[in-house]
């Protein structure tokens, strides 16, 4: 059950649209989305879960301001009928991409009282282009088991190529898009071209209810480049299903069968603690074993070569890829990242196959 307790804001900084950082009464950290509680400012009495605190957790270790109840928040959010978090009592409307082509759609003509045949929808979805599934040939998707790796990839790609990728947010990790500051420093330098938040997650530029729309929704702003990924705070256990990313092997096999080129971006380390993450990690390894034939994992040409045989063996298709240099892209657009709490660029390995996909999507700009 969620923990909570009452304390007071003694001091709020780092403010900017939809998040507020904070010091709290008895010396605790905490953070408002202020587009779900309000404004915080200090003196205010707040009631806040404590429970990441209480677990002693790395990646979302602070308190989270529930309700603010000094001020009380009559609450705000877009017009359309998509609810975000829902069920849950922060559950908030948002302004879906989907519903705009609801709305195109509007002056149809009613469905026929009796229920049509298959056949009859089949002649009817060749008909009427907005019945079909769209195409997305020509779209390049890399796929990636954290964000920082995500957001990374993307300035290797911005860098080399002067075109920016844009990304794509599923609710594998944390829901608030708000809450990434490393996405926030990336579109406001041109390192992201836009954001969509999609299934539970919100508040990117850009709300989706699918994956799948969500990648449709940049192609029809001409983004072809795009980056998949979880928002901030992975969940991941010794087990090889046991991690919020798995759920990309299927948003790959949907973008596969609507014309998408997918690769997957291995996550492989040269200095994580854990035995199962060193070299490339089990949950890459699980994924490329459970996803789409024709998505590929780009490999770095070089030392790491011979490590494209396990994909091999998964009767999967390797691809070689001389590496974008991402430390050196990461320095060029001011981006201090790390991952897993260290600093990604002392990350030997995980910057060589990230900046193996990194080529494979760069190669379409």
């Amino acid at each position: 059950m969620p923990r909570f307790a009452r304390l007071r804001a003694t001091e709020v900084r780092d403010v900017r649209p939809g998040l507020a950082r904070m010091t709290l009464s008895d010396g605790s950290e905490a953070y408002a989305l202020t587009g779900l509680c309000g404004p915080v400012k200090a003196g205010d009495e707040l009631l806040v879960n404590a429970a990441a605190v209480e677990l002693g957790l790395g990646t979302g270790g602070a308190h989270v301001v529930h309700t603010n109840l000094s001020s009380p928040f009559g609450g705000i959010g877009g017009s359309g009928r998509v609810m975000k978090a829902r069920y849950l009592a922060e559950q908030v409307p948002v302004d879906a991409f989907e519903e705009a082509l609801d709305e195109a759609g509007a002056d149809r003509p009613a469905l026929a009282e009796t229920a049509p045949s298959d056949a009859e929808l089949h002649e009817a979805a060749l008909e009427d282009p907005a019945m079909a599934l769209p195409s997305l040939a020509g779209m390049r998707v890399v796929l990636c088991v954290l964000h920082s790796h995500a957001l990374a990839l993307a300035a290797a790609v911005r860098d080399a190529t002067g075109t920016a990728p844009g990304y794509v947010m599923t609710d594998g990790g944390a829901l608030p898009f708000v809450l990434s500051d490393l996405a926030a420093v990336c579109l406001e330098r041109g390192v992201i071209a836009t954001a969509v938040s999609t299934g539970q997650a919100f508040g990117a530029p850009i709300e989706a209810v699918t994956v799948a729309s969500g990648v449709t929704a940049l192609a029809q702003r001409d983004i072809e480049q795009v980056v998949i990924a979880p928002g901030p705070g992975h969940v991941g256990t010794a087990s090889p299903l046991g991690f919020s990313a798995l759920d990309l092997v299927g948003h790959a096999a949907v973008l596969d069968a609507l014309g998408a080129a997918t690769a997957l971006a291995a996550r492989a380390s040269s200095v994580d603690e854990r035995a199962r993450h060193r070299g490339v990690s089990h949950h890459t390894r699980a994924m490329a074993a459970l996803g789409p034939a024709r998505t590929v994992v780009p490999v770095p040409v070089g030392p790491a070569t011979g490590e494209a045989a396990w994909i091999e063996a998964l009767g999967k298709q390797a691809v070689g890829m001389t590496p974008l240099a991402v430390a050196d892209a990461l320095a060029r657009c001011g981006l201090s990242l790390t991952s897993m709490g260290r600093p990604l660029a002392e990350d030997r390995r995980a910057c060589a196959w990230l900046g193996a996909a990194a080529a494979w999507l760069a190669a379409s700009a």
